[in-house]
């Protein structure tokens, strides 16, 4: 494996999927966010707790930085291990179909169950869980993208990999 290229693609999916959930969560999902957030204005069909993504008092996630540390130490573990799976499954079926193939796999695997799973012990309303279902979709596609448009030379039937 080359380590490099292998840290290289770690960092720049991190920073991909950094900016895909800044703009997805700070851009297009954040009016459907505002009924359930302190601060804003009540939503009177609301059916769900008007305070969802107020943070629980005395539980440490009260501090603004350390949900912010939590949050980029989560994704990069996310990029670190979605690029090393990725690198170690490489079946050289052209970057595309291949970066697609891997995407929907990781969906599957990680998005979508956690998103079901939350529908059952969660107060997160239905519409917000399936955008994030959908738009997980989304991101790990391109995720998967970004990691064959990296490793293109191995997909092209190269068999070095790392």
């Amino acid at each position: 494996m080359n380590e490099r290229r292998f840290w290289i693609a770690v960092i720049v999916v991190f920073v991909v999927a950094f900016a895909y959930e800044l703009l997805l969560h700070g851009l297009f999902l954040s009016d459907l966010y505002k009924p359930y957030t302190p601060g804003t204005e009540y939503n009177a069909y609301a059916v769900y707790n008007p305070m969802l993504f107020q943070p629980a008092s005395g539980s440490g996630r009260s501090h603004l930085w350390a949900f912010y540390l939590a949050k980029h130490v989560a994704q990069f573990l996310f990029a670190l291990f979605f690029t090393y799976i990725f690198i170690r499954g490489v079946e050289g079926k052209g970057w595309l179909a291949e970066g697609f193939r891997y995407g929907v796999m990781v969906w599957g695997l990680a998005i979508l169950p956690s998103n079901v799973g939350m529908y059952s012990w969660s107060q997160f309303p239905p519409g917000i869980l399936m955008r994030w279902i959908i738009y997980g979709l989304i991101e790990c596609v391109i995720l998967g993208w970004v990691c064959a448009a990296l490793y293109k030379e191995d997909l092209a039937g190269n068999n070095k990999k790392g």
